[in-house]
């Protein structure tokens, strides 16, 4: 990924919160059939200093073969938003994008322990469940939930490098930059666009 040095970030907080706020993520093989892509929730968690993201695959979903021992990439799209210039105060400007995104490149490793399945299966449900602040209390019949385990595969991704990109337009000048969050915070669907510029606020001259 391409990253300017204005719009990188070494605050491995800030990255895990991305990844939180936006686990439906993007995941990326590549094997002597070429290169496959599909989008599945994910699950972070920590092993002593090493980030660890959890996922699972239909069975029936191919691209499951390719991830036992294999180098792959996760991708995690967060707030976004076009940019006019007619946000700016300064005229001389042209339409871009604001961003953030996460990539994560892993080493994965197909989960073959029913009893850590289920423990992974119940996780991410209360976590989502959590945060749709929803109340599914994973009450299901043995043999029914037996049989929907049955059907996926559980995949353990062992984070090797991760870089985050939260292009904010912090390369603005001052008033530009306070403008733009004034612009945006007034329509709902950039509260947290903006939220994130406020956790990203450059330090001006």
């Amino acid at each position: 990924m391409y990253i300017p040095k204005y719009s990188a970030t070494a605050d491995l907080k800030l990255i895990k919160q991305l990844i939180n706020d936006y686990g439906f993520g993007t995941l990326i093989t590549s094997s002597i059939n070429g290169m496959s892509a599909n989008h599945y929730p994910f699950l972070l968690s920590e092993e002593g200093e090493d980030l660890i993201l959890w996922t699972h695959l239909a069975r029936s979903n191919p691209q499951w073969k390719e991830l036992n021992q294999a180098e792959c990439l996760a991708i995690f799209n967060g707030a976004h938003a076009y940019i006019s210039p007619a946000y700016y105060l300064n005229p001389l400007n042209v339409p871009t994008w604001n961003y953030t995104a996460v990539h994560a490149k892993c080493i994965s490793e197909i989960i073959d322990d029913h009893k850590l399945e289920l423990e992974l299966m119940k996780k991410l449900v209360k976590f989502y469940e959590d945060k749709n602040r929803t109340s599914w209390n994973y009450d299901l019949p043995k043999d029914f939930h037996d049989r929907l385990l049955k059907a996926i595969i559980w995949v353990k991704l062992k984070v090797v490098s991760i870089d985050g990109k939260f292009k904010l337009s912090q390369n603005r000048e001052k008033d530009d930059y306070d403008n733009l969050i004034k612009v945006l915070s007034k329509n709902s669907e950039n509260t947290e666009l903006v939220n994130y510029m406020r956790l990203t606020t450059p330090t001006f001259n």
